[in-house]
């Protein structure tokens, strides 16, 4: 469907008229609208843009859900502001899914590789969800998000999560013990 926009007509008034308050007051009100009805294009972010990326971020859901056997309904969203940086969460309401949702600076300081692992984390917490709800631990939605990416990557993604937010944590326990420094254990053959 077009988005069709209407002419806007502007009145100009001569340099020796001044506002008054109320006048004021209402463009102040006029502006601040318009902010939070197009807050991309308020900041004088490129709105086309952010829908290519959010076609790209819709793309690498729908392609992860299906080498991760997901089939529940996943959105996925960016917001200004988001704690955890990357979170996903159950839909409310009768549409049976779940929402992933990105903090807008943090999804900024991803390159293409980690935005696909921080999603298939997210999956992965969609994925015990689905199958073992009381199951729900960082731990698992790694286990489950490295058949699909690998370890190097997801420890890119943690750095940049912890130096994002402050908090470092312990690799080893969030993505299990790196099999690549497994020492190999040898037999000894008894007489």
């Amino acid at each position: 469907m077009q988005n069709t926009r209407k002419p806007v007509q502007l009145r100009l008034r001569p340099n020796n008229v001044r506002p008054t308050a109320k006048q004021r007051q209402y463009g102040i009100l006029f502006l601040i609208s318009l902010w939070y009805l197009f807050p991309a294009s308020a900041r004088g972010e490129d709105t086309a843009a952010w829908q290519r990326n959010a076609g790209r971020l819709s793309q690498i859901v729908h392609d992860l859900c299906k080498h991760l056997q997901i089939s529940d309904n996943v959105e996925i969203q960016v917001d200004d502001h988001n704690d955890k940086m990357v979170s996903s969460q159950p839909l409310v309401g009768s549409i049976r899914g779940y929402r992933i949702s990105f903090d807008r600076q943090f999804l900024l300081t991803l390159n293409d590789d980690e935005i696909i692992a921080a999603v298939a984390h997210e999956l992965g917490h969609v994925w015990i969800f689905s199958h073992h709800p009381y199951l729900q631990t960082e731990e698992l939605a790694n286990e489950i998000a490295m058949r699909v990416v690998d370890r190097e990557t997801m420890k890119k993604v943690y750095t940049k999560l912890w130096a994002q937010t402050g908090n470092v944590g312990n690799l080893e326990k969030l993505l299990g013990p790196d099999s690549k420094k497994a020492i190999p254990k040898t037999a000894t053959v008894m007489p």
